[in-house]
């Protein structure tokens, strides 16, 4: 139970981080980069760089936590794409709104939530997963509406000073999308693997129905990397109407069931443990 809550405060200080860094880049490429008198055009440019830097850190975390380099490259290329388009598009719409309620904490907080929502898309792109999707946009809303609120909170406390509170008030909405995205996806997933052991001990992995696959291979669901007795297909696991199954597929015995060697498939219910190669796993199952 405290290994569980230690990795998941651990997962929401990486995206928190991750977010709020690629925030205040987005915001310094903006201030550097775009002089324009259109204001429309601002803020679709604005919403371009903040957007774009923040969903390339966010899907970038991950993987370079892993040493995932090939899917470091993919994701975060896929972020930041759609980061850029749910960014320039949910700022625009996003001032919009914040016009109509004539500015205000709620109108501020208001405002970055459709901004958070259109980032938090980058999230389900990146990783082509509905899961993810929807993750995102609950994460990215909720976390855009924390931002929002404390960048106007934080700008009326400084005397409406934009420069100091607009680097703030960026660092919140960042920090707040990759904390919200955290969060949300602890609370509302179903289905999950944790790495016990290794480089990758803490980090956790949500399944979805159908087969997930484990392995060496970047392009595996669940990527076991820094243990070279894993294999590059080393097992799956399937999720169906008729119960969960894990399927060896290492032809040189390096997989056990709750410590006992196994092969072919076995069911798992939760709370039970795997290895693969020299790696440990547990499975856990809301139902």
């Amino acid at each position: 139970m405290i290994s569980s809550l230690r990795a998941n405060a651990r997962q929401a200080y990486d995206l928190s981080l991750a977010g709020a860094i690629g925030a205040v880049f987005g915001l310094f490429f903006y201030v550097e980069l775009i002089h324009t008198p259109s204001v429309w055009l601002r803020d679709a440019l604005a919403g371009v760089l903040i957007g774009g830097a923040i969903g390339y850190a966010l899907n970038a975390a991950g993987p370079l936590r892993d040493g995932a380099w090939i899917t470091l490259a993919r994701a975060s290329t896929w972020g930041a794409v759609a980061g850029a388009v749910g960014g320039a598009v949910g700022l625009v719409i996003g001032e919009w709104v914040l016009g109509q309620f004539q500015g205000g904490l709620i109108g501020r907080a208001v405002s970055w939530s459709i901004l958070g929502l259109g980032i938090g898309v980058s999230q389900g792109i990146a990783y082509r997963s509905r899961q993810k999707l929807i993750f995102g946009l609950i994460g990215g809303g909720l976390g855009g509406f924390v931002g929002g609120w404390f960048f106007e909170a934080l700008r009326q406390m400084l005397g409406n000073r934009n420069d100091l509170g607009q680097g703030i008030g960026i660092a919140f909405l960042g920090g707040g999308l990759g904390l919200g995205l955290a969060l949300v996806e602890q609370a509302l997933r179903r289905v999950w693997v944790q790495v016990l052991n290794g480089r990758q001990e803490g980090r956790s992995f949500s399944l979805g129905r159908g087969v997930s696959s484990f392995g060496l291979n970047e392009h595996a669901t669940v990527g076991l990397f820094g243990d070279p007795s894993v294999a590059r297909s080393h097992a799956e696991i399937e999720i169906s109407t008729s119960g969960v199954t894990l399927k060896n597929l290492d032809v040189d015995g390096r997989t056990k069931r709750n410590g006992q060697p196994m092969a072919g498939s076995s069911p798992l219910q939760d709370g039970d443990t795997f290895e693969l190669g020299g790696t440990r796993l547990i499975f856990r199952n809301r139902g």
